[in-house]
């Protein structure tokens, strides 16, 4: 999924496509055998992409889902067949707290490349409209997310040949992660967990301010860590705009943003939304600085609090206090 190139995002096409009535309080789904997707193809190709702007995971060796869109994909069931099985395990997942809505079951093609995409949309329109047919319902589901966009709560981007059957997830009732109720239905577990993905972060905003050290102020040049540090302790989890944002503020140019977003993706981030990890944050360790005259001070753990960098308009003035000075 991660490789997909602009291009291959541009050429999604919809395949087959179909949704079932689920949630609204009646013991079986409202199933369809045909759902014609008619003018709609754009909105859901839409609604696709922002999915892959998601969270990364893995199925487990048990899901069924897994094992269900497998079976298509070999042609051992239908498309209709499997999407009313996947629209009855969700349907019996869910309680009395869920919205009605509809379970879409997408298959699509770029190329060469198939994936599939599960989307639950919540609209208590959906039952109303169930006596005059599909099209009724579809119209009401686009109108709907039109009017409130929080209408789309689940949204899952499947790509079943890639090297961990890899899952891209929106779930609008745990951004940073996956409800419960999701992650039992789909039987996947999250590619990276917040330490390594901390860890990255770091690594990815250091390498930014270093390539753009020119064009930033002492104040964020200098104080790396401590923002990072001050960012994580404000906000319980990473966001990717707002980290932006608040590391940066009105220095954030559109250069520096292209160059995070490219650190990022390098370190496999891109659309990740995670919960920091505290222990994983740079609040001891040892700390390096080069002056533009070319000195280094390399400053270890212990030694914090002895060093302060006052940034003026013109000029940074670096003060090490110490009990004794020697020449190494």
């Amino acid at each position: 999924m991660a490789t997909l190139t602009d291009k291959e995002i541009e050429a999604l096409k919809i395949e087959n496509f179909i949704f079932h009535v689920v949630h609204h309080r009646a013991d079986d789904p409202i199933l369809f055998d045909d759902t014609p997707l008619s003018t709609f193809e754009p909105f859901f190709i839409d609604r696709i992409k922002e999915t892959l702007k998601g969270n990364k995971f893995s199925f487990a060796e048990i899901s069924q889902v897994k094992a269900k869109l497998n079976s298509w994909e070999k042609g051992e069931s239908n498309f209709v067949d499997i999407s009313k099985s996947l629209a009855r395990q969700f349907h019996r997942l869910g309680d009395k707290r869920m919205k009605s809505g509809v379970l879409i079951v997408i298959g699509l093609i770029t190329g060469a490349k198939k994936f599939y995409s599960l989307i639950k949309y919540d609209s208590e329109k959906v039952v109303t409209f169930e006596t005059k047919g599909a099209q009724a319902i579809l119209q009401a589901v686009t109108n709907n997310f039109t009017e409130s966009p929080k209408a789309l709560q689940k949204s899952a981007l499947i790509d079943l040949d890639s090297k961990d059957s890899e899952v891209v997830i929106i779930d609008k009732m745990s951004r940073s992660g996956i409800s419960d109720f999701f992650k039992e239905f789909l039987g996947v577990e999250r590619l990276r967990n917040s330490k390594e993905m901390t860890v990255d972060l770091v690594k990815a905003i250091k390498k930014t301010v270093r390539t753009h050290l020119g064009d930033l102020p002492p104040a964020i040049t200098s104080k790396v860590a401590e923002k990072v540090v001050e960012i994580a302790k404000k906000r319980k989890d990473f966001e990717v705009d707002e980290f932006f944002t608040d590391f940066f503020g009105i220095n954030g140019q559109d250069e520096i943003r292209a160059t995070f977003d490219k650190e990022l993706e390098s370190l496999n981030l891109t659309g990740e939304v995670f919960s920091y990890d505290e222990e994983e944050l740079p609040t001891n360790e040892a700390k390096k600085y080069v002056t533009s005259e070319g000195i280094t001070i390399n400053m270890p753990a212990r030694a914090k609090g002895s060093l302060t960098i006052e940034n003026g308009k013109d000029e940074t003035v670096i003060t090490i206090r110490t009990s004794r000075l020697r020449e190494s």
